[in-house]
């Protein structure tokens, strides 16, 4: 949050056969067979036999039955797959050899499952062989291992980008691209897309819309030094839409006013000092704001993941959904601020991890909550 909301701070064998033995027969007759040269080679075939029969068999000799080679009557066992059922909670991505069968699920202990029969193997798909392996619990350690953004799906690479200092944008449709900045980026224009670029910058705002509309920001990396970044975006124009970001460094890393969209980005190690408020995302005041499927870290036990407070003006019609949230006193904030509670925010089908203070929710009014999910467990989770 700003130093202007600073007062929002809040003080989280089967068994053997019962049948009578073979009695043994004397062998005279055997063994006067044996001396007779003609009948000699066909009755040492014939023992033969019947000596291998008693070995894979024994049972048609009288003998105990073999041990069942099923654990139960459900699959057969096999030493792998027994070790592989005892894999803890969180133990990262199934590699692409078995991403095609379904997987056991697990809550924070080992467990040992007898196997079940497999399907034969067979070569992944394009869509398993590539791209992250989803799981539902233990999220907050590796986000991407279930489909949630983290560093290895959000901003640029900055090595391969050419370098430049700041840069502002003036003409109507214009696109940044491909740069390696140090320093800012200042729009003053319609229709700016920044694409595929690195911020590093101690300025307040390292992304600066100041006029204009419709500003798009995506595959981009923001990063804030030397303790001088408030936020990351500051998209005063009107109507931004920002995608894939990664952004770290600042004291708080988005903020929104109207009709802005936040998606499929990573705000993670946000600048902390004595007086820091830190946000993730910010709101003092607007509508029609939207925070979709984004990994969003606050743990420095200040202030939230998500805030909107009306500090500025009124707000209405927020969404928060699908996202990765973990830290801030409370990690959402609906809070009044003077000027009227908000109205129409929802929080819908997010991961909350444990890292907040005091709880997941700080609200004046209402807010609509549904399909949130502790991470720990993936079970439903109240305010």
């Amino acid at each position: 949050m700003s130093r202007v909301s600073a007062r929002h701070r809040k003080p989280s064998r089967s068994p053997a056969r019962t049948s009578t033995p073979i009695r043994h027969r004397k062998l005279s007759p055997i063994t006067s067979a044996l001396r007779r040269p003609a009948w000699a080679a066909v009755t040492v075939a014939g023992l033969a036999l019947i000596v291998a029969a008693g070995l894979t068999a024994p049972h048609l000799l009288g003998g105990p039955l073999r041990p069942a080679a099923m654990d139960n009557a459900s699959g057969f066992h096999h030493h792998r797959a027994s070790a592989q059922s005892s894999q803890q909670a969180g133990a990262g991505p199934v590699s692409n050899t078995t991403a095609g069968f379904s997987r056991l699920r697990f809550h924070k202990r080992h467990t040992h499952s007898t196997a079940q029969p497999q399907a034969p193997a067979q070569a992944p798909s394009a869509d398993t062989a590539s791209g992250p392996v989803t799981r539902g619990t233990d999220c907050v350690a590796s986000p991407h291992a279930c489909g949630f953004p983290d560093a290895t799906t959000t901003g640029a690479n900055c090595s391969q980008l050419a370098p430049s200092g700041s840069i502002t944008v003036t003409s109507n449709g214009a696109v940044v691209e491909g740069r390696n900045i140090s320093g800012s980026v200042t729009v003053q224009a319609s229709n700016v897309v920044i694409r595929n670029d690195c911020v590093t910058s101690s300025d307040i705002y390292p992304v600066h819309f100041v006029s204009g509309s419709n500003l798009t920001v995506e595959d981009t990396t923001i990063t804030g030094t030397g303790g001088g970044c408030s936020r990351a975006v500051e998209p005063a124009g009107g109507s931004t839409t920002m995608d894939r970001l990664n952004v770290s460094g600042c004291e708080d890393g988005i903020q929104m006013y109207d009709h802005d969209v936040l998606e499929n980005s990573y705000i993670h190690d946000l600048a902390f000092t004595s007086s820091s408020h830190n946000d993730g995302v910010q709101q003092n005041g607007g509508s029609d704001d939207v925070v979709k499927h984004n990994t969003i870290f606050n743990p420095h036990n200040q202030t939230s993941c998500v805030n909107f407070t009306t500090d500025f003006g009124g707000i209405s019609n927020i969404t928060i959904t699908g996202n990765l949230l973990n830290g801030g006193n409370y990690t959402v904030y609906s809070r009044s601020g003077g000027n009227g509670d908000p109205s129409g925010v929802t929080v819908t089908d997010n991961h909350f991890g444990s890292a907040d203070v005091f709880g997941l929710l700080s609200n004046d009014g209402s807010v609509t909550w549904s399909g949130n999910v502790s991470d720990a467990t993936d079970q439903a989770i109240g305010q």
